[in-house]
């Protein structure tokens, strides 16, 4: 099993990142921000059918906004509508991982806005999720655009205490762990935003949480890079693999 989280920028030049994710990295949750409807990514698939499996909102008056898109269900989109477009949720009644028999699921696609302050954006996020949390399996993910992991003392960037505040309430509020963070706990952060106005920062603010339940089952969590990846967002997309 894979998710997939992967900001696209002003809704994704070119129109080709859906089905080069789809394609390579083949996820069965894909999380998007800034992307275009996926009509306009998929028109032929789209028009036979993926509709079904997808559900977007725009940011504001923008063409572009977040999607979550979930490979052979049918999701039911959630009220999150006080956010836009810059949160999506779905809820997938019978997702069949990691339980043949199905479990009650509810995943957020996040692209934190800067009202106010881009952690008093997440919080807010955060807390209109945990009105949603009961009885349901939590999946969030996105581009929190904050540091989403914990720096090491090594390292030429330091995570500050606003950052390590919302790191500790996905940890112990939602119970949910960093799927980087877990599969690489020594390693430092690698680079998921390469800012243009400062290219080689080690930006770090996406990534996927999912319920600590599932920890045994995670495989690796990798940011995939290339020069084609490269070319197409100032973001990578993060992908978290399960057994």
């Amino acid at each position: 099993m894979k998710i997939v989280t992967y900001n696209l920028r002003f809704g994704g030049a070119g129109r080709n990142h859906w089905s080069k994710v789809l394609e390579e990295l083949d996820p069965d949750i894909f999380l998007t921000q800034e992307s275009y409807p996926p009509s306009q990514h998929l028109s032929p698939l789209f028009d036979a059918g993926l509709h079904c499996h997808a559900s977007w909102s725009p940011v504001g008056k923008q063409h572009w906004g977040s999607a979550v898109y979930v490979k052979g269900h049918k999701p039911s989109k959630l009220d999150l509508q006080h956010f836009g477009g810059n949160v999506v949720g779905i809820e997938v009644p019978g997702f069949s991982w990691p339980n043949p028999d199905g479990c009650r699921l509810r995943i957020f696609s996040i692209h934190a806005p800067d009202k106010g302050g881009y952690h008093q954006a997440v919080h807010s996020i955060l807390d209109r999720i945990a009105e949603m949390r009961d009885g349901f399996e939590i999946v969030i993910g996105g581009d929190f655009n904050l540091t989403i992991s914990e720096r090491h003392e090594s390292e030429p960037l330091q995570t500050c205490e606003a950052d390590l505040a919302i790191q500790a309430r996905l940890r112990d509020e939602f119970g949910l762990i960093n799927c980087w963070q877990t599969a690489q706990p020594d390693e430092p952060l690698p680079q998921t935003l390469r800012w243009n106005g400062n290219k080689e920062t080690p930006y770090h603010c996406d990534g996927i949480f999912v319920p600590s339940s599932w920890k045994e089952r995670l495989q690796k969590c990798v940011v995939v890079s290339g020069k084609e990846w490269d070319r197409m967002s100032d973001h990578n997309p993060v992908m978290a693999e399960f057994k």
